[in-house]
């Protein structure tokens, strides 16, 4: 009589855990009112269960387990609780696995005493003390876990989906495990190791491939705050330019005054200090966005200053289809390095050539540049093994597919072309 009912204790305590955990692991919250909705699912999966126990008896029905409970509480962790299929499949096996650490110290027990209600006993102490241990300390990580892109979660959960399907392929549907066949048990060890070293191939990998974005990520913000800041200057220095104009009456006064006075070498230097101070605020107009103008400006001050020839084409309206702050650090990326390629080249072979456009509602980027060498290619986008180069290339790819648009790098006679549509 005891050790029936320590036997039907353990089949509940077993399956509480089982469904308890299954929702905790992905992250439904343990207030009352699931813990009332998952408990009437194990009241009925136990009913389910023990009125197929009496129609089919208990070895058919260890067989078809996950048909009695597994299956319904997949469902209402996708349709009731909204999770994914595929994370909510690895946290009722990884559910399943746990409940191991009760059956191997229940074994534990009954090779030391031979008494089989100390395997009882032990294995419901076992999962109760597991659960609330696991509860308190796992859960919360589970949760993130289970949050990834299915790619990772295969990876997280291959473990616990092979041992689901070899426990079940060799205790339950056949008695494999104990047919001393030593392939058999050692299959078990072979899957870990397995499983182990593909963990770490693409965990590594992953995790490689999250620092350089990262790195990535830190260079294009610093490239922002950048261009940001140039940004804020030429704004400083468009409101200069007004304050000049508003006071180009006062200065024509002045040089008045003096060429009355016959001081003419005042007033020249007076004239050169103004028009000294003009250039320095100068800001062209190439076309009605503000932005587009100043980026322009700020590079044909650049172009002059290397002895660059370019000649440029501009038809956009003010407002752009775009982020205004993306499509300049494209433009900013673009002409700086073209301004980088012809630096090379001797002074008179230093040309550059750019078109802007807007047609049916997308933005045309089109520049040309000569060469010193044909660069090299990887994937249609320049690459170079020269320290601090090749982030500009990358930064244009990286916005143009941050707005959906395409982009093209190619040579045309001799000359570096870049095309791009947003």
């Amino acid at each position: 009589m005891v050790l029936q009912i320590l036997t039907y204790t353990h089949h509940i305590t077993t399956m509480l855990f089982g469904i308890f955990l299954s929702a905790f692991f992905l992250g439904v919250k343990q207030d009352k009112k699931n813990i009332l909705q998952l408990l009437s699912l194990a009241v009925v999966s136990g009913i389910l269960y023990v009125l197929c126990v009496l129609l089919f008896g208990t070895e058919t029905v260890d067989q078809i387990y996950p048909l009695i409970v597994h299956a319904p509480l997949l469902f209402v962790l996708v349709l009731h609780y909204k999770f994914r299929i595929l994370p909510s499949l690895i946290s009722i096996f990884t559910a399943y696995l746990c409940c191991q650490c009760s059956n191997w110290m229940g074994l534990f027990a009954l090779a030391l005493t031979g008494q089989e209600w100390c395997y009882y006993v032990c294995r419901i102490l076992v999962t109760v003390g597991a659960f609330i241990l696991l509860c308190r300390y796992v859960c919360q990580t589970t949760a993130m876990l289970f949050a990834k892109t299915d790619r990772e979660l295969l990876i997280i959960g291959s473990l616990p989906i092979i041992y689901y399907i070899f426990d079940y392929a060799t205790t339950k549907f056949s008695s494999l495990l104990y047919s001393g066949n030593k392939a058999v048990p050692e299959f078990l060890g072979f899957a870990m190791c397995l499983t182990y070293l593909l963990f770490l191939l693409v965990y590594f990998r992953e995790y490689e491939m999250k620092n350089k974005a990262e790195q990535y990520n830190e260079l294009i913000q610093m490239q922002l705050n950048s261009f940001q800041t140039e940004m804020t200057n030429t704004r400083k220095s468009e409101k200069k330019m007004s304050i000049l104009r508003h006071d180009t009456r006062h200065h024509l006064s002045v040089l008045r005054t003096l060429i009355q006075q016959g001081e003419t070498d005042k007033a020249l230097e007076y004239l050169n200090e103004v028009s000294q101070t003009y250039d320095d605020t100068v800001i062209k107009t190439y076309c009605r966005n503000e932005m587009v103008n100043s980026v322009l400006s700020i590079y044909n001050m650049r172009f002059e200053e290397q002895r660059i020839r370019w000649e440029i084409q501009v038809s956009i309206g003010e407002k752009l289809p775009c982020s205004e702050m993306m499509f300049c650090a494209i433009l900013s990326n673009v002409l700086e390095n073209a301004m980088h390629a012809v630096q090379e080249l001797p002074q008179d072979k230093r040309y550059i050539e750019l078109s802007l456009s807007e047609k049916v509602g997308h933005l045309l980027l089109m520049e040309k540049n000569t060469v010193r060498s044909v660069p090299t290619f990887a994937d249609g986008v320049p690459v170079t093994e020269r320290s601090g180069h090749g982030l500009g290339a990358r930064s244009i790819v990286y916005y143009v597919e941050k707005l959906s648009g395409q982009y093209q790098f190619f040579m045309e006679d001799g000359d570096f072309v870049v095309r791009i549509i947003l």
